[in-house]
């Protein structure tokens, strides 16, 4: 039986960025349709990564494609993915206020939240940041009881 040679990769071009070449145009189009179906159902940029083992970044060009491809880039999906980065954004700084260790460290978190949630506010034409300036305050309050240990 004759051994067969491992068979290699074409050589990219010197030009041309790592990666290219691994799909065609046909074959990104057929991806970036099947990204942008998932994240008009509601995905995540995050969720649909993991299910089709792209990166974040790789999904958000995929998005990008297709919204070219359709020329659907509406002020709606602008706005959209704007709400779900501000989205993410909270999510993490929430997660990192959990993870504070020190005072310094809660407040910056408070008020990174607090500003995340007033550009969010105001994206979507919403008049709340009264209601969120009281929430922050208690949060200060209740921060500064607990580590002061009392009145202030």
């Amino acid at each position: 039986m004759a051994e067969e040679k491992p068979r290699r990769r074409k050589p990219r071009k010197p030009d041309a960025p790592l990666g290219a070449g691994t799909l065609n145009a046909a074959e990104l189009d057929a991806e970036a349709e099947k990204v942008y179906a998932l994240h008009k159902k509601g995905n995540s940029a995050i969720a649909i990564g993991r299910a089709l083992g792209l990166s974040k970044d790789v999904v958000d060009r995929r998005i990008a494609r297709a919204r070219k491809n359709r020329g659907d880039d509406s002020a709606d999906d602008l706005r959209i993915d704007r709400e779900d980065s501000l989205t993410d954004m909270i999510r993490e700084a929430h997660e990192n206020l959990d993870n504070a260790e020190t005072v310094a460290e809660r407040n910056a978190c408070i008020r990174t939240i607090a500003d995340l949630e007033m550009k969010k506010a105001k994206l979507l034409g919403l008049e709340v940041p009264a209601k969120l300036t009281l929430e922050m305050e208690q949060i200060f309050t209740s921060q500064r009881e607990g580590v002061w240990g009392g009145e202030l």
